[in-house]
């Protein structure tokens, strides 16, 4: 009979003699001399823990990592599987200013001067849910100095009741409990299209989203003054985009998310961010610093602390208290 059902791949992992190997990885690199790096799969709610392995800057393989709290030493195949679009050929690489390359110094130099201008209220945020906690919070910190309209985009489809989660972001809870998005994900789209048609909403600040397709449509696009995109790969926003600001995937930097069960856990960085990329954290760093005059996040250890003491759900957490596991919080 086949084996055919999306958790067969853990068969790989107990095969005590190693007669079963994933055909995914089979003959591409032997596994002694891989760089193993305590990470999260981001293909769901659950924060299954995982191991990534990679060389030369390559990611070769996701296996799971032990955590009894979440995923004990399982994970499913497709979380397994959802690695190889890191390393796509069409990676956003450069910084782009209304189409033209530039450097960051001085793209994050004419948005914060055109966002100190901005009226309040005439600016709007949608950051994805698979942003980290810590991006998102800085994003609360850009949407409290505008008087900004925010949210994310929620997504849904099949689970079971193993692993796989019906929440496909890994982060909705973080994107809840940073202010973000106050009530349920996504309510807040259709008031954000509203204010654009409206003339209202002249600036959009976009992380991590292909919009055109959650009902702001490069029609309604047009119409901004300013369209500021963030994003690991292209799409029909980042073309539009007056202001393009590549990203990294979450193996490409540190931070954390906050899983469907509220529990706060971390991932380190695996491999390089392709070109010019740079972890999302880092620019909003300064472009906050910029903007609202607010400093003192020079590392991901300190920003997560600073935000534990602002956020109340985490209260008393630091970086360090998280250790590999990740901390429960109440949401």
């Amino acid at each position: 009979m086949p084996f055919d059902n999306n958790y067969t791949l853990n068969t790989v992992d107990v095969c005590p003699v190693g007669a079963l190997t994933s055909k995914d990885f089979r003959f591409q690199m032997r596994a002694w001399f891989l760089k193993e790096t305590r990470s999260l799969c981001t293909s769901c709610a659950t924060g299954c823990n995982v191991i990534i392995g990679s060389r030369e800057e390559k990611i070769y393989r996701y296996t799971p990592r032990d955590n009894d709290a979440v995923n004990a030493s399982w994970m499913c195949d497709a979380g397994r599987l959802n690695y190889k679009w890191i390393g796509r050929a069409d990676r956003l690489r450069e910084v782009l200013v209304r189409g033209r390359k530039a450097a960051w110094p001085d793209a994050l130099g004419e948005i914060s001067d055109r966002l100190k201008q901005a009226p309040a209220g005439s600016v709007a945020i949608v950051a994805s849910a698979r942003q980290t906690n810590e991006e998102l919070w800085l994003l609360s910190k850009l949407k409290a100095r505008l008087g900004a309209l925010s949210d994310s985009v929620g997504r849904e489809g099949p689970a079971d009741k193993l692993l796989v989660s019906a929440d496909k972001n890994p982060n909705t809870n973080g994107a809840r409990l940073t202010g973000i998005c106050f009530t349920e994900i996504g309510t807040s789209l259709p008031q954000i299209a509203h204010g654009i048609a409206s003339g209202k909403v002249k600036t959009l600040i976009v992380f991590g989203e292909d919009v055109t397709k959650h009902g702001l449509g490069a029609d309604l696009l047009g119409k901004l003054e300013m369209l500021i995109v963030s994003d690991i790969l292209p799409g029909a926003t980042t073309q539009l985009a007056h202001y393009l600001l590549p990203g990294a995937a979450h193996a490409e930097k540190r931070g954390s998310f906050t899983n469907g069960k509220g529990r706060v856990q971390k991932f380190m960085k695996a491999v390089e961010a392709p070109g010019d990329a740079r972890a999302e954290w880092e620019f909003l760093h300064d472009l906050v610093h910029q903007v609202t005059g607010r400093n003192g996040f020079v590392t991901i250890e300190g920003l997560f602390n600073q935000m534990a003491q602002e956020v109340p759900a985490f209260n008393g957490l630091t970086w360090a208290a998280l250790g590999d596991t990740g901390v429960t919080v109440p949401i």
